[in-house]
């Protein structure tokens, strides 16, 4: 009887546990990468001057955020206004009313005053000595500051009072952090990025450290990348062979 030999072809297998470690470690660069970036391009809240509040508990301090309108923080002291528009003008600072006799603009901003109201204006707020921001319930032409407290005026859609604290502007203080406003619907897992990166980047350090952060975690990505690359060959090539 013959018999004839099939040749048995021998197929290369590959692990497939290559292309799952490989995917592992591209989303993990991803997710390291994601706050590197962050870290290079965050901006760090700009130091406010605020010595130009009252140098004592005499005098009224004035707090005016023109943030919005991508303008600056104001501070300055009315020494013995009697009301509130008095306290902006004793503290140098111009108010211009539409008009109807609404002021539109502080500080010259926005130029030219809105014709028409678009949800947003000049709100208008207080704190007593020691106290937290609130908003008036009347108008600056009516409202009588008491000595020692801070007026505040901040342009947007009122829901948010001067970014620097009252407790920033006591007598004394030369310079603060203005205090950026966060979105309370904002994920958690953003915040948590967010408090990474200030972990490794001081405000006071800025973008020469955010960049080293940042190149060095993408070298060690790169690095393991290559590794992994080789590794896989390897195991690639001893399955062919057997």
């Amino acid at each position: 009887m013959l018999v004839t030999s099939t040749p048995v072809t021998s197929t290369p297998v590959t692990s497939r546990r290559g292309p799952r470690a490989l995917a592992t470690v591209l989303v993990l660069a991803g997710a390291v990468a994601l706050p590197a970036s962050a870290a290079v391009a965050s901006s760090w809240p700009a130091a406010v001057d605020v010595s130009g509040a009252c140098a004592d508990e005499s005098g009224v301090t004035v707090v005016v955020d023109a943030t919005e309108l991508e303008g600056d923080v104001t501070v300055g002291c009315a020494s013995d206004p009697a009301t509130g528009t008095e306290a902006l003008a004793q503290a140098g600072i111009a108010e211009t009313r539409d008009p109807s006799g609404y002021i539109c603009a502080v500080g010259g901003l926005p130029d030219p005053c809105p014709t028409e109201f678009t949800g947003s204006y000049w709100s208008y707020w207080t704190a007593a000595p020691g106290g937290e921001w609130t908003a008036y319930a009347e108008g600056s032409d009516t409202a009588v500051p008491a000595a020692g407290s801070v007026e505040g005026w901040r342009y947007g859609d009122g829901t948010q009072p001067p970014a620097v604290a009252p407790a920033d502007v006591r007598p004394g203080v030369a310079t603060v952090e203005a205090e950026p406003t966060t979105d309370a619907d904002a994920p958690a897992a953003d915040q948590a990025a967010d408090d990474a990166v200030t972990a490794v980047a001081p405000q006071d350090g800025g973008d020469g450290v955010s960049l080293a952060v940042g190149v060095a975690v993408g070298v060690a990505i790169v690095g393991a990348l290559v590794g992994l690359i080789v590794r896989l060959r390897r195991q690639s090539q001893g399955s062919a062979k057997d």
